[in-house]
């Protein structure tokens, strides 16, 4: 059955009629709009005004990626930092160690040029050795070092270092020797003051110090004098420094006093040491 046409639909595509009323008025329409345009430069500012409107529009679309990318690039950049701060932290622990060591050779250095001056100065011959375990044994202290008869160390030899006197051989093995410190109470030593006079024996005291029991009151003596070794035993050259007046004190009775003297040399704090040869 032909399905009759209807005459109230729409003619958008009959292409019977050429609507060129339609054509002109729209061709006069678009050429008003465009000298129009052209005069007042509307789409120009129709352009820069669009952006404000569209790129917060692009923005919020864009969020989510621009997010994402940003918080990778942040956690790389972290990772980064960390391994770069860790390559730096094990530079500088390195280089640290390489100063101490550059300290320590310097300091060996200093004490090794101060010990061959000392042996020109007062013609020494002995054997350099050096500390390593400085202790206590019944109660008395000991300094180890690092040679022994093997390398002709023998007990009773003096022992000194570039600050000067440090005590005497007392016991030796194949390869290492122990010390008695000048301020042990087994330790006694000839000296003279620095000006060449008062003959005295210092006497260690087991604390770190030498002392002077009697020293007569009428006798010329204060605090920073310095003792030296006097030479008459032929065990110490004579002019060794030993140690400087830091106190002095009234005994019972009034004709002498109480000297204590702190040595110059601290054995423990250097690690090179002199013995000397045993004079026949």
């Amino acid at each position: 059955m032909a399905q009759k046409s209807n005459k109230g639909d729409l003619r958008l595509f009959n292409r019977n009629t050429f609507p060129i009323g339609t054509f002109f008025i729209l061709f006069f329409l678009c050429s008003i709009l465009m000298s129009f345009d052209y005069r007042h430069q509307i789409l120009k500012k129709i352009r820069i005004e669009i952006p404000i409107i569209i790129d917060p529009i692009n923005n919020l679309i864009n969020l989510p990626i621009n997010l994402f990318l940003e918080s990778k690039d942040t956690f790389i950049s972290k990772e980064l930092l960390k391994e770069k701060i860790d390559r730096m932290e094990e530079t500088i622990y390195s280089l640290s160690i390489q100063v101490q060591e550059n300290q320590l050779l310097r300091s060996e250095n200093n004490i090794l040029r101060d010990i061959l001056k000392l042996k020109k100065d007062f013609n020494i011959i002995g054997q350099t050795a050096e500390i390593i375990l400085p202790e206590v044994k019944n109660g008395h202290s000991i300094i180890t070092i690092n040679k022994g008869f093997k390398d002709n160390i023998k007990e009773g030899s003096a022992v000194i270092n570039n600050k000067g006197l440090v005590g005497q051989i007392i016991n030796t093995s194949q390869r290492y020797s122990e010390i008695a410190p000048l301020t042990s109470k087994s330790y006694a030593v000839p000296a003279i003051k620095d000006n060449g006079k008062e003959n005295v024996i210092l006497y260690g005291n087991g604390n770190g110090e030498m002392e002077i029991p009697l020293f007569p009151g009428d006798t010329s003596i204060k605090i920073g004098d310095a003792f030296i070794t006097s030479g008459v035993d032929g065990l110490y050259p004579k002019g060794i420094l030993i140690g400087k007046v830091w106190k002095i004190q009234p005994t019972k009775s009034p004709k002498f006093n109480y000297i204590l003297v702190k040595p110059f040399s601290q054995p423990t704090t250097f690690s090179h040491i002199t013995v000397l040869n045993i004079k026949k």
